[in-house]
């Protein structure tokens, strides 16, 4: 009886480490994107970019419904078809992304407003226009999740870094305003890459709209924990930088944009792990769901420490070489958010377990615990200090939320702190004979 739980966790350990070497990948592009906004467009440039293509995220988000995670468990229990799903996410994303992109252009058009959030209507407005196609593919990344169709959602991640590379250089030759081509460029690679999305899901003669009473019910009455929860975790991850920019102006949100872009980096591990984790969980009876949570916890810990002191040390040297001299205090973005990433890092395993269990109400209220840590040490420290005063908030945060989880999961299973994060030999070898193979599967691929 122990063959079959250990062939799983090993499974697991073989699709997260293909997903992480995905992730890495990306995060080739996502540099390259990085290093050329903040070359070709400077600090305040760089910051109207981060606030037009935040305005869009949070209108994405509010329009998810938390759709995306009752995809993943109803298709990972095959409670619901896939055609079924299918055609709620094109019918959904179609009409709550064009109700989103409605919003704007109505406020825009009805307030004759030259500005919105200080930084021009038009570049929101644009952006906005990506917010159908931004639910198309995070649906339809669900579906491959929850179908544990990880080379096909690994394909759809590489073109979603990929594509606003690409398009970024297009336009900085097109578009004499760079700032305007730049946020051009991230419309068009949303386009790109709900398109490639569709092909990778299903054959087109399987996508259809369908919205029918009871399969919404179950949608939304699985969703709705999560999409509270994601919308506090949002606000917890994103929105200091409205305030950032409110109070300290772009400027300040260009300095802390490459600064977070480059701290995140330590979140690819997690969200390659946190990916296949929850249809996993899912699919598991509570004492086998309560081991490969310990297994994937442990690595994902190690490996972020490792990560972030190896970034704690090359920050400066990295932000003068890539984005030049001009962004050199992003590096205190860097090193302050860094102890806040490793503890996300953990409640974000922590986050897919509760979700593979049906207990999302638990990480929405440590969501909201650290919503509220988010928002008082933001208007506290964020006129004073700037955008340094948003890292230290954010850090605290997310080591708030991540606690309430562990004492949650610690209290109602059979999973303990030092199972959960002190790795040992075997988890060692384990993950090296994984990512062999997986290198060895890119290879194969190529």
């Amino acid at each position: 009886m122990e063959a079959e739980p250990q062939q799983r966790a090993s499974g697991l350990v073989t699709s997260a480490s293909l997903t992480l070497a995905t992730r890495v990948a990306a995060f080739g592009f996502s540099i390259v994107t990085n290093v050329i906004l903040a070359r070709s467009l400077g600090p305040d440039g760089r910051g109207v970019y981060a606030v037009a293509v935040m305005v869009s995220a949070i209108l994405s988000l509010l329009g998810q419904l938390g759709i995306g995670p009752a995809n993943v468990y109803h298709l990972s229990k095959q409670l619901i078809g896939l055609d079924e799903l299918i055609g709620h996410s094109a019918s959904l994303a179609l009409l709550l992304g064009t109700l989103g992109f409605g919003f704007v252009l109505a406020y825009v058009g009805l307030t004759d407003a030259d500005s919105v959030l200080g930084i021009g209507s038009r570049y929101v407005l644009i952006a906005s226009a990506a917010l159908p196609f931004m639910l198309w593919t995070a649906f339809l990344q669900s579906l491959l999740q929850g179908g544990q169709r990880f080379v096909h959602f690994n394909a759809v991640l590489l073109v979603q870094y990929a594509s606003p590379t690409f398009l970024l250089v297009a336009s900085l030759v097109l578009f004499a305003d760079r700032t305007l081509g730049a946020v051009c460029a991230w419309t068009a690679s949303a386009v790109v890459t709900a398109v490639f999305a569709a092909l990778a899901v299903a054959s087109p003669r399987q996508i259809s709209l369908r919205l029918r009473s009871t399969t919404l019910r179950a949608l939304l009455g699985f969703g709705i924990v999560s999409y509270l929860g994601n919308v506090t975790s949002f606000v917890n991850l994103r929105f200091d930088v409205l305030i950032v920019n409110y109070f300290a102006g772009t400027r300040q949100v260009g300095l802390y944009s490459v600064g977070t872009a480059m701290a995140e980096v330590v979140w690819f591990i997690a969200n390659a792990a946190a990916t296949v984790l929850a249809p996993r969980v899912s699919a598991a009876d509570a004492e086998e769901a309560d081991r490969v949570t310990e297994r994937v916890a442990r690595v994902v810990a190690s490996l972020a420490l490792v990560a972030a002191l190896g970034l704690a040390v090359s920050a400066p040297l990295v932000v003068y070489v890539f984005f030049g001299p001009a962004f050199g205090e992003s590096a205190w973005a860097v090193w302050l958010l860094l102890p806040g990433i490793i503890a996300f890092s953990v409640g974000r395993i922590l986050s897919m377990y509760l979700l593979g269990r049906n207990r999302l109400r638990v990480d929405l209220f440590a969501s909201a615990v650290g919503l509220v840590v988010t928002l008082v040490l933001d208007f506290a420290l964020i006129p004073r200090f700037g955008f340094r005063g948003a890292a230290v908030a954010s850090s605290i945060a997310y080591a708030a939320a991540m606690l309430v989880d562990l004492v949650w999961v610690v209290r109602h299973s059979t999973i303990t702190p030092r199972r959960l994060l002190v790795a040992g030999p075997d988890d060692a070898r384990l993950l090296w004979t994984r990512l062999r193979q997986a290198r060895g599967a890119l290879l194969a691929a190529r």
